[in-house]
């Protein structure tokens, strides 16, 4: 392999707990109960695409950025105490970078908040390169993140592995010609999902492992 390009949210650091308990709290606030399967529908999901969800099950596009609102004031109130890695993801990124591949960070989250999030965990700094909400045109499932990151990094996506939780993840890493590792966060992998990837892992503790059965080592 040459890269080794990982996402953060629900990947590294476990935002989704604090983010599903963020959409609760919003919709409790205007007394109303959110779907499972739309809260479930939001992991990997872009803004805009997730706000067109609440459109159409509320019928209420002004309602919609109300809640919205409100679930990001809860949210940014509440996820700097309540941050905390995934289990083994130090670990996952010093493998990485133990292999001599090129590593990097891929992210759908804004530049402040992802720096700020890896920096709070000593990680930033492992990093080759990163690319941000701000860098790409299309999100999840588009390719866009993880082709800009290989492009920085100067290696062609299919000699890159993506390391990912979210079902619009994995199609985004393999959009971008990439094997991709999952290590479900919120979701398990439907077949199809399944079919898009390398490997599934119940943790990034099982990381290194993965690294090492890979069977072609140098693409």
């Amino acid at each position: 392999m040459q890269a080794i390009i990982f996402d953060m949210d629900g990947t590294l650091v476990d935002t989704e707990r604090v983010s599903q308990a963020a959409w609760r709290a919003a919709a409790r606030d205007f007394d109303i109960v959110i779907p499972d399967h739309i809260l479930h529908a939001f992991v990997g999901c872009s803004i805009p695409n997730a706000m067109k969800m609440i459109d159409a099950e509320f019928g209420d596009p002004d309602f919609t950025v109300r809640l919205f609102d409100r679930r990001h004031e809860i949210f940014d109130a509440t996820w700097e105490d309540e941050l905390a890695l995934k289990p083994g993801a130090a670990e996952a990124v010093a493998a990485a970078r133990a292999t001599g591949a090129a590593v990097a960070l891929a992210t759908s989250s804004v530049r402040d908040r992802a720096i700020a999030s890896m920096e709070r965990f000593n990680l930033m700094d492992l990093f080759d390169t990163a690319v941000f909400d701000e860098d790409i045109e299309h999100h999840k499932p588009a390719p866009d993140v993880y082709l800009v990151a290989a492009a920085r990094l100067g290696i062609e996506p299919s000699r890159c592995i993506a390391v990912e939780d979210s079902f619009n993840g994995v199609r985004s890493g393999a959009a971008a010609g990439m094997r991709v590792i999952m290590v479900p966060d919120y979701n398990e992998p439907t077949p199809e999902i399944h079919a898009l990837c390398h490997e599934v892992l119940p943790t990034l503790c099982e990381f290194p492992a993965a690294l090492a059965r890979l069977d072609d080592p140098t693409f």
